[in-house]
């Protein structure tokens, strides 16, 4: 009978994730090197082949993809059950930015999983523009903060690359003819900044209907009808829909949501904290 770490199931599970060996090396922190050594090390305790390796792109074996779930059960049931014997072991403040773009997709659930598995922790949220929280935790006066970017920052955790999409309500209708109503993020939003760029790139007119640094305001003038706005893909609520590509609007680029964390370690709540937004991603 053989133990399997479960180092060796997190790595397999984050290579059929990513469909390549070096993305999820860089996704868990390790080397291209190292990753193959563990599935390696993984399919020979198993004695099976999970992987059919191309040039190009990794796909999954037969046995692979029958292994999966059970491999995921088993990850998902070890935490939970550190997660239950540490429970009421971690306390300490944590200072949280989290980015408008994000706020109202992530917030309720994470609050909730912090009050059942750390009551401990004393948790304080922050939300505002990306540029900004970037700069609060470089000053040190957030611990940890989720941004959206066009770029990774050296150092941080990526959390997802989706696509941007214009959005809008099911009913809005756009006059011919006439600028594209438009509601936005202040200046130093990575979606506005991607948006007016691609605009002005094709000549497309548009006007700036609404500047918010609300998400939620923001929300609610495409929801009723005055505005298109821009929203990552994952995380365009039920009221809104993206535009397709009938409506002749450029397409936009990837963003990168992404951890950025204060320099000099965290603190044990704030690491906690930082392994349940990664794992609500």
């Amino acid at each position: 009978m053989y133990d399997i770490d479960t180092k060796l199931l997190r790595s397999f599970l984050s290579v059929a994730t990513e469909r390549s060996f070096s993305n999820a090396a860089s996704r868990l922190g390790y080397s291209q090197a190292t990753m193959s050594q563990r599935i390696r090390q993984l399919e020979g305790l198993l004695g099976v082949t999970l992987f059919e390796r191309g040039y190009h792109s990794v796909v999954l074996t037969p046995g692979g993809t029958e292994l999966l779930p059970h491999a995921q059960r088993v990850v998902d049931e070890h935490d939970n059950f550190l997660n239950r014997a540490r429970k009421g072991q971690v306390s300490g403040n944590v200072r949280l930015g989290i980015a408008e773009d994000y706020v109202l997709p992530m917030l309720a659930n994470l609050l909730k999983r912090v009050q059942q598995i750390y009551p401990g922790i004393e948790l304080s949220i922050v939300t505002g523009l990306s540029r900004n929280l970037c700069q609060q935790v470089e000053a040190r006066n957030l611990d940890l903060a989720v941004v959206t970017l066009p770029e990774t920052k050296p150092g941080a955790h990526v959390l997802a690359e989706p696509d941007l999409k214009w959005v809008a309500a099911p009913g809005f209708r756009h006059g011919e003819g006439t600028p594209w109503p438009i509601a936005f993020f202040p200046e130093g939003c990575a979606f506005r900044a991607a948006a007016k760029k691609c605009l002005a790139e094709q000549g497309i007119a548009f006007r700036e209907v609404l500047v918010s640094p609300s998400g939620q305001v923001i929300q609610s003038a495409a929801a009723a009808e005055t505005a298109i706005t821009v929203m990552a893909l994952g995380t365009i609520p039920v009221e809104l829909r993206p535009l397709s590509k009938s409506y002749r609007l450029p397409n936009l680029p990837r963003t990168c949501i992404q951890i950025v964390e204060r320099d000099k370690g965290l603190s044990s709540a704030a690491l906690q904290i930082k392994e349940l937004v990664i794992s609500a991603f």
